[in-house]
């Protein structure tokens, strides 16, 4: 016989709502279908009571009929005789929802979810109030059924270092992506003011070299040397263009991907078209960056490799994700392709937003998709 945990497992802190879940696991003990609810309790208590993690066990009705330690010195700490063995859990929380408890309020909506069938499982992370003030804290709610009889079970942990180290992570890949956009724009800067003005000089020399040399053949030389040169120079301007485009720190995400693509058509030569559907979200300033170099990155290899005429930026929001898509009507990428460091970066820094990078090519162009979670953590 066997002990479910959960139609839906626990996720993890990350989780994101759209990835493939692993099956849930199954705790197997022997005539649990047969065996009474004390029998049940007894076998949880001995289970748990060693774990750090606050724990609890309830009955169909939310009735607290096992805690653990940790759990017992938490209510001890804050004072709640209502979180004892014998006492209703869920009219605890709508006696807090009541009194303006945020949190409690959350959790509320959730059993009541639960209640109704619309699932069997939910977690929070939320910022604990005195005497835990600053804490982070984890609730998970899981729904389970052992012979016929429904139980649920409530646990509660710490994960203040594991936020703190996310906003680490976070304010470094941040201060990552402005400084190389700072580099970005001085090399641009560079490149126009002083490249392109020798390349000016350059051309006004093959002019003046043009009108002065009556050697036989020269014209021609001439002429597709200020051809070339003329190519160079407007492969300088795109590339400059890419790398000092508009401030993005000005403007949305949208307002940004639509000037980047039309300032880059104008200067190559190639139509895009930005397209936004719905109302996309991002959760965080750091997850725009990351898509906004993406978009860069993917319209610079188009420009140098795809020999499209055609190409659709396309912002858009669908269940919990946020998906940009670069696709190109262009020649398709060979069998085998190394990417380069750019787009190896932009796929590592997505993975570490919950997001994915995914490249589909064939004969008759290539897409670029890359997906973010709108939303930083899985709520009730």
């Amino acid at each position: 016989m066997r002990l479910d945990t959960g139609a839906t497992p626990i996720r993890p802190l990350d989780w994101t709502g759209e990835a493939e879940v692993a099956p849930p696991t199954f705790l197997r003990f022997a005539n649990l279908d047969t065996a009474e609810p004390s029998a049940v309790a007894d076998m949880w208590q001995h289970v748990v009571d060693g774990l750090t993690e606050q724990i609890a066990l309830l009955d169909e009705n939310w009735t607290i009929l096992v805690v653990n330690r940790s759990w017992a010195s938490i209510a001890e700490l804050y004072g709640h005789s209502a979180l004892v063995v014998g006492s209703n859990y869920l009219e605890f929380c709508q006696k807090l929802a009541a009194d303006g408890l945020e949190i409690a309020r959350d959790v509320v909506r959730g059993v009541e979810q639960i209640i109704a069938g619309e699932r069997e499982s939910f977690q929070l992370v939320y910022r604990a109030r005195a005497p835990e003030m600053g804490r982070d804290h984890q609730l998970c709610v899981n729904r389970f059924e052992v012979g016929g009889r429904k139980f649920a079970s409530i646990t509660r942990y710490d994960v203040t270092r594991l936020i703190e180290l996310r906003r680490l992570r976070e304010d470094f890949s941040n201060s990552v992506i402005v400084g190389q956009a700072e580099e970005r724009r001085r090399m641009g800067r560079e490149i126009h003011d002083s490249t392109m003005q020798l390349m000016v000089c350059l051309d006004m020399k093959i002019g003046q070299l043009k009108r002065s040399c009556n050697i036989d053949g020269s014209s021609e030389i001439l002429e597709e040397m200020q051809q070339l040169l003329a190519e160079t120079q407007h492969e300088i301007r795109s590339i400059s263009y890419l790398a000092h485009p508009p401030q993005f720190d000005t403007m949305d995400l949208a307002e940004a991907l639509r000037a980047l693509a039309e300032g880059f058509g104008h200067r190559t030569g190639l139509d895009i078209r930005f397209e936004i559907i719905g109302e996309p979200r991002m959760p965080s300033t750091v997850a725009e960056g990351a898509v906004y170099r993406i978009v860069q990155e993917a319209l610079s290899n188009v420009h140098r490799h795809a020999r499209a005429k055609h190409v659709v930026v396309r912002l858009s929001q669908r269940r919990g994700l946020t998906h940009v898509v670069i696709a190109d009507d262009g020649i398709g990428m060979p069998d085998i392709v190394h990417l380069g460091v750019g787009m190896s970066g932009m796929r590592s820094r997505l993975a570490e937003l919950g997001g994915r990078l995914c490249i589909r090519s064939n004969r008759h162009g290539t897409a670029v998709i890359a997906s973010v979670p709108a939303q930083r953590l899985a709520a009730a």
